[in-house]
């Protein structure tokens, strides 16, 4: 078997090589941004760029999930969006290959409506000091009162 460089130190068929230099012009991209692309897409690091649900929609599921873990818990319950929302916790955190604000836009909007309608019994948990509390996983606690 003949083997092509496609560049320094990544080695390969005629058949890989030709591949390469196809998706490279398709795609108008270097050869490195183009090996990353595969590489995240191999390691399930790269999330479909379409589509994507609108992010009203996401907090509206988000909120609904809340609301329900809220009736169905007891009051002293302890926990965060991501243990009481799924949809929450599918929210990429990477959207186009860049870093989403997504996570944290629906969390400050769930903020926002503390205190009132249907999360009238929802409060921060604060440390001592007066800190909000985070979870594990640096994620604001919330409290059923």
């Amino acid at each position: 078997m003949v083997l092509f460089c496609i560049r320094p130190g990544i080695c390969g068929s005629l058949k890989i090589f030709c591949k390469f230099r196809l998706a490279r012009t398709e795609k108008q991209c270097s050869l490195s941004q183009l090996t990353i692309d595969i590489l995240l897409r191999h390691y399930g690091l790269a999330f479909a760029k379409s589509p994507k649900e609108p992010l009203s929609k996401v907090t509206k599921n988000v909120l609904n999930e809340v609301e329900a873990f809220v009736k169905e818990n007891q009051s002293g319950t302890k926990f965060d969006l991501l243990t009481a929302s799924k949809s929450f916790k599918n929210i990429h955190m990477i959207a186009d290959g860049k870093p989403s604000t997504n996570r944290a836009t629906v969390g400050k909007i769930f903020a926002s409506k503390l205190g009132a309608g249907p999360f009238a019994t929802v409060s921060i948990v604060r440390t001592e000091s007066g800190a909000v509390k985070k979870s594990v996983n640096r994620a604001t606690m919330y409290q059923i009162l």
